[in-house]
C-alpha cells in the first residue's frame, strides 16, 4: 500500500511539473522567442506576472512589449499554473485519507445546491479578480467545492485575462496621457 502511495505521488509531481514548466514556462518563453522578444525579457516577465498577477500587464507595456504578446505570454502561464495547482491538490485528496473524507463530507453537503455544483465553475471568471485570490486561490476554491475541473480552469483563466486585458487598456491610456 505505501509502495503504490510512494508511486502515485511521483506521477502526480511529474504532472505538476509539467505542467507548470512546459506550458507554464515553455508556452511562453516559446511565444516570447518566435515573437522576437529577448529570452530574459520574457522570464523577467514571466516572473513579474508569477508575482503581480494581472497587474503585471503593464510591466509588459513598459518592456514595450505588444499588448497582444503580453496577453500571450500571461495567458500560458496562467493555464500552466492553474492545471499545475489543481494537479497538486488532486494529489492531497488522493494520498490522504483524512483530505479525502473532509471532500466526502463537502460532496455529501453540496448535493443540497445541484445549481452551485453545476454552475459554480462560471463564478471563477469573477474570484479571479479578487485581490489576493486571484490566480493562485482559485483552482482551490474549485477543487474544494468539487467544481468541474476543466471547466473551473477555462473560467479561471478567462477572468485572469480579462482582468490582464483590463490592465493593459489602463496602462495603454496612461501611456498616451503621459
Amino acid at each position: 500500500m505505501e509502495h503504490t502511495k510512494t508511486a502515485l505521488v511521483e506521477i502526480q509531481i511529474g504532472k505538476i511539473l509539467s505542467f507548470f514548466l512546459l506550458i507554464g514556462i515553455g508556452v511562453p518563453l516559446l511565444i516570447g522567442i518566435m515573437l522576437g522578444i529577448p529570452i530574459t525579457t520574457t522570464l523577467s516577465f514571466i516572473g513579474s506576472t508569477a508575482v503581480l498577477q494581472a497587474l503585471a500587464a503593464p510591466i509588459g507595456v513598459l518592456l514595450h512589449l505588444d499588448p497582444w504578446a503580453v496577453l500571450a505570454i500571461m495567458i500560458s502561464f496562467a493555464f500552466g499554473i492553474v492545471l499545475a495547482i489543481q494537479e497538486l491538490f488532486r494529489t492531497f485528496a488522493l494520498t490522504s485519507d483524512r483530505v479525502s473524507r473532509w471532500l466526502s463530507k463537502i460532496e455529501q453537503k453540496m448535493q443540497d445546491h445541484q445549481s452551485l455544483h453545476r454552475y459554480g465553475a462560471v463564478s471563477c471568471i469573477f474570484i479571479a479578480w479578487i485581490p489576493g485570490i486571484g490566480l493562485y486561490g482559485t483552482p482551490a476554491i474549485a477543487w474544494i467545492l468539487r467544481w468541474d475541473r476543466i471547466q473551473s480552469a477555462i473560467f479561471t483563466v478567462t477572468g485572469f485575462f480579462l482582468a490582464s486585458l483590463l490592465m493593459i487598456v489602463i496602462a495603454e491610456g496612461a501611456a498616451i496621457l503621459f
